[in-house]
């Protein structure tokens, strides 16, 4: 390593030097000079020459010297504070997902952006860094899949047919090696799902990542079919379950009713606001299961109108679960 005489070497973090050299490259410059100007070595050099053509910057070389290309106005991006704001709350909302590359590939962005900031807006980004807790629990140690959400990546966006290995489905006992189009990722509750089609059950399915031990890439390609939306199939159920869509009818008690109001839990939904107070949710979608749980969850705040399938499923879970709590009177 090199450096001007009577000069301290200024230190560059990785982000910054490759933003830096990005401009220093539109009047062009050998290897040598790089490592000189930045204080790197000549093999560190190439490594950020590699990184920046891998980002999309169009290098040419020429007698040994590297450049952009005349006129090139290089890829800078303006961003104001609020939308850096935005950039990490979106950033505390997959706080879940630390440990994994997902997560690590947005932390990277940011930095890129962070690199080339204005100094009035590199400014705020201490209090920007703190004004967003996350709250999520409970949560899934997606760390532990590093390399099965690194392999998943890949094959949705090469659209490969995988084998996902080990697969523990609830209830069985032994784990199922399933051989799978993969369609789209889907996050849910802090939760990511694999959504494909499945050569086996010649179906669509949902995996849930965390059961996964591991994959495999195979090199047969698939197509989507068109007739296929991921948004459109979510969109029948109340949650992941694709169940037929019916009409479903919830009272919810004047002490429920602002909080059922103040959200939107399916886009089908209404609301007829009571005289007493409260407020009847009507709603057309599939997901027995999940609407069971969800009304549950209001205790004695929620009352099912129909259909009757689900006033049966709720009225058979209140049943059961009061055999478990019997009464000291």
């Amino acid at each position: 390593m090199t450096s001007r005489k009577g000069r301290k070497p200024r230190p560059y973090s990785q982000a910054a030097r490759i933003n830096l050299m990005a401009r220093r490259l539109t009047g062009g410059a050998t290897v040598s000079e790089l490592a000189d100007e930045f204080h790197v070595t000549r093999r560190q050099v190439h490594r950020d020459l590699h990184h920046l053509e891998e980002s999309g910057f169009p290098l040419l070389q020429e007698d040994g010297r590297y450049r952009l290309p005349p006129g090139f106005k290089g890829m800078e991006i303006v961003v104001s504070p609020f939308e850096l704001m935005s950039l990490y709350l979106a950033k505390s909302h997959l706080n879940y997902l630390q440990g994994t590359s997902l997560l690590d590939d947005l932390e990277s962005v940011l930095r890129k952006v962070e690199a080339g900031l204005p100094d009035r807006v590199k400014n705020h980004i201490e209090r920007i860094v703190t004004a967003f807790v996350p709250l999520q629990r409970p949560v899934r140690a997606y760390a532990q899949k590093k390399t099965v959400l690194d392999v998943l990546r890949k094959a949705l966006l090469h659209k490969r047919t995988t084998v996902l290995l080990g697969y523990r489905k609830p209830g069985a006992e032994q784990p199922t090696d399933y051989r799978v189009d993969l369609y789209g990722l889907v996050l849910y509750q802090h939760g990511l799902y694999v959504v494909g089609y499945s050569h086996e059950a010649d179906a669509i399915r949902i995996f849930a990542v965390e059961r996964i031990e591991g994959i495999e890439v195979t090199e047969e390609l698939f197509d989507i079919p068109r007739s296929f939306s991921l948004a459109e199939r979510f969109e029948r159920g109340f949650g992941l379950i694709d169940d037929p869509p019916q009409e479903v009818k919830i009272r919810i008690s004047p002490e429920w009713a602002y909080y059922v109001k103040e959200r939107k839990w399916h886009p089908t939904q209404k609301l007829q606001p009571q005289k007493d107070g409260s407020v009847i949710l009507t709603m057309r979608c599939g997901g027995l299961d999940e609407l069971t749980a969800w009304v549950l969850s209001f205790g004695p705040g929620a009352k099912v109108l129909g259909p009757q399938t689900l006033i049966d499923h709720v009225a058979s879970q209140l049943t059961a679960a009061a055999k478990s709590y019997p009464s000291s009177r």
